[in-house]
């Protein structure tokens, strides 16, 4: 399930600007800020080390573990987001895990966004910087309950984040620092480690959206068109790339193209949460610092994905959105996204075709 363009419905009053003139567009406003300058400073690969406290009766971390691995952190959508991947190992088994760090201008605030095969649930933080002691506050829910961090760049090229969650008790306690040195290229893996495969184990079936998304991994030609009341239609030619993240458990995808005559790029993060059962995808772009977040079903006898949330309308108010996506074959796919409601209510329509080799 991806779902691109959303930043356009925060453009509608710009667009209903250009459909009065026969002139040419002006240069799209950029979104990015001061905030988003700070990202540069992650950008790099990393050894990480973390040594993780026991915390009873949190499934899977009853036992001390100490983690090893390689983070590479670059930015995207022009410099509005950072994207993470990291490799390692956790107790003899392989890890894989992204997380996502930008600005929300409208909500003041850092966003972070975090995925893995060993937490298959998605996290969503919020995060703020300190400017006098120079920390990063990261804190929200978390699979294991309530959780912060705190982020110190001890130089440049050397890093410490401690992380706290509450115990048994229900009293915070430290559970995990990590070490981060910067490298200049991603260390050998260890062979000893235990894959972290895409399949289900033995004696289990991979869930249907899960499948199905899988299905959709390859590249994609893109027919895009967006209908707005009392405008000409906007319509482009765009490509995506879909592809396996955080060992299969998640899905990738590099959307690029133009939209009203400027390059364009966005990214979705596509998984079903295992606690709810829900398809969730996050969408991030190049037009808009804020991400958009769709849950919803798949309908294995259609196989439509359909989905709902909510992004910011052009008042910085929160607006409903609503999609289908239908896989005809597989080869075909086709989506169709509502924004808001009533009679300014718009159409988004994309048509995929599977790119020929």
């Amino acid at each position: 399930m991806h779902q691109p363009t959303v930043a356009l419905f925060l453009l509608l009053p710009f667009a209903g600007s250009l459909a009065a003139q026969d002139t040419a567009a002006p240069a799209m406003p950029s979104p990015k800020t001061e905030h988003h300058e700070r990202l540069a400073a992650f950008v790099g690969t990393w050894r990480t080390e973390s040594k993780m406290a026991a915390m009873p009766g949190v499934p899977g971390m009853e036992q001390a573990t100490e983690m090893t691995g390689t983070e590479t952190a670059e930015l995207v959508c022009n410099g509005l987001w950072l994207k993470v991947t990291g490799e390692g190992v956790c107790g003899g088994q392989a890890s894989s895990g992204l997380w996502l760090l930008g600005y929300d201008a409208v909500a003041g605030s850092y966003q972070c966004i975090a995925a893995s095969n060993m937490d298959l649930a998605p996290c969503c933080l919020e995060a703020r910087y300190d400017g006098q002691s120079k920390v990063w506050h990261f804190h929200g829910d978390s699979p294991m309950g309530p959780f912060r961090s705190e982020f110190v760049f001890e130089t440049a090229d050397r890093s410490i984040e401690t992380c706290y969650a509450k115990g048994e008790d229900g009293k915070e306690k430290q559970f995990l620092r990590s070490v981060r040195t910067r490298v200049k290229a991603a260390t050998a893996k260890d062979a000893a480690a235990k894959p972290a495969a895409e399949a289900a184990p033995a004696g289990t079936e991979v869930p249907a959206p899960l499948a199905a998304l899988r299905a959709a991994h390859g590249v994609w030609d893109a027919d895009f068109r967006m209908e707005m009341p009392g405008m000409p239609a906007m319509q482009s030619k765009c490509r995506e790339v879909v592809g396996p993240i955080c060992g299969g458990q998640w899905c990738w995808s590099d959307f690029t193209g133009e939209m009203m005559g400027a390059p364009f790029e966005g990214h979705a993060l596509t998984g079903v949460d295992p606690k709810s059962g829900n398809v969730v995808s996050f969408w991030i772009d190049s037009m808009n610092g804020a991400y958009m977040r769709t849950d919803g079903t798949f309908d294995t006898a259609t196989t439509t994905f359909a989905l709902r949330g909510t992004c910011y309308d052009q008042l910085g108010k929160r607006s409903p959105v609503a999609s289908t996506e239908v896989h005809r074959d597989r080869d075909t796919r086709e989506l169709r996204m509502l924004f808001g409601e009533g009679a300014g209510q718009h159409t988004m329509t994309i048509a995929y075709r599977r790119a020929a080799k």
